[in-house]
């Protein structure tokens, strides 16, 4: 009555394989069938990690239920496949008993993947907002993103109206170490050793409709145009222009970008807010909520 019942139940894809693993434990053996057979099978986003977690009695008769975990930038999701004793046949897909769905019941919820603030570095880079803040947000950006644009104009309204409550940090990620969005990170970047307020000029400015016109022009024209901005503001360009001919800016901007990548981010706008990882452009409500709004 059980077979019957787990057979009505089950709605799944059966992928078998035979794989000789004579260095590993029966537990190690299961353990890589499950990770094998799971990056084979299921179509994943690059960068994403598969791991091991745990291992139980099924209620399929002669299998386990194989715990694994999905790690994604900004998320670790936990999925239960089922692996045979042997560890010649895996299914992959959901189980339902009696109209429950066992599977996603045994894995649990997705949840959002903590960063540890304190590797992010935060006193090297630009920010506004108060030092005491109840919220701290690092975001990763780069000026030619239309997206990022439009993360840092909702922002923006949402600092009005909370602000002593938030913190904002910016970091470069212009994807490649070479090109026109580099070069706008570098030019941002060399404001920043003239001062935080010099940096935030030029990010405001790059964030505007002019502002993106312009960046489309050739580096010597972009370069003109910041400098007669800061000029204007009453800063010295010596600075600026030294910085950038030292090689200071590029390196500051190559650091945000090898942070990126050991966070294993792939895309802009990425927030991280109070440790938490937030892809893509965020409602106001999804940071009030930070504030216990």
């Amino acid at each position: 009555m059980l077979k019957k019942c787990l057979i009505g139940g089950i709605c799944l894809l059966l992928s078998i394989f035979f794989f000789p693993y004579p260095s590993f434990s029966q537990e190690d053996k299961i353990g890589e069938m499950a990770i094998h057979t799971f990056r084979t099978q299921i179509r994943l986003p690059p960068g994403a990690e598969v791991r091991f977690l745990e291992k139980k009695e099924s209620p399929i008769p002669d299998f386990y239920s194989v715990k694994l975990l999905l790690v994604f930038p900004d998320k670790e999701v936990p999925v239960v496949i089922y692996v045979d004793k042997a560890s010649e046949k895996v299914i992959i897909g959901n189980l339902f008993i009696k109209g429950e769905n066992v599977t996603t019941k045994e894995a649990g919820p997705p949840r959002p993947k903590k960063i540890d603030m304190t590797i992010l570095d935060v006193d090297k880079s630009p920010f506004i907002g108060s030092k005491g803040a109840k919220v701290t947000i690092v975001e990763f950006s780069n000026f030619q993103c239309p997206y990022c644009m439009d993360s840092w104009s909702k922002f923006i309204g949402l600092m009005k109206r909370y602000p002593q409550d938030f913190k904002y940090i910016f970091k470069h990620f212009p994807f490649q170490p070479q090109g026109k969005t580099f070069e706008l990170s570098e030019m941002a970047a060399a404001a920043q050793e003239v001062s935080n307020e010099a940096f935030w000029i030029v990010h405001d400015f790059f964030f505007t409709k002019e502002g993106q016109n312009i960046a489309n022009l050739e580096k010597g024209a972009v370069k003109q145009r910041v400098e007669q901005l800061l000029k204007g503001k009453g800063y010295d360009l010596k600075i600026f222009q030294s910085t950038l001919e030292a090689g200071r800016a590029r390196n500051r901007v190559l650091e945000d970008m090898a942070l990126a990548n050991r966070l294993r981010l792939t895309s802009t706008p990425t927030k991280i807010v109070n440790g938490d990882i937030i892809v893509g452009s965020t409602p106001d409500n999804v940071l009030e909520r930070y504030l216990g709004k």
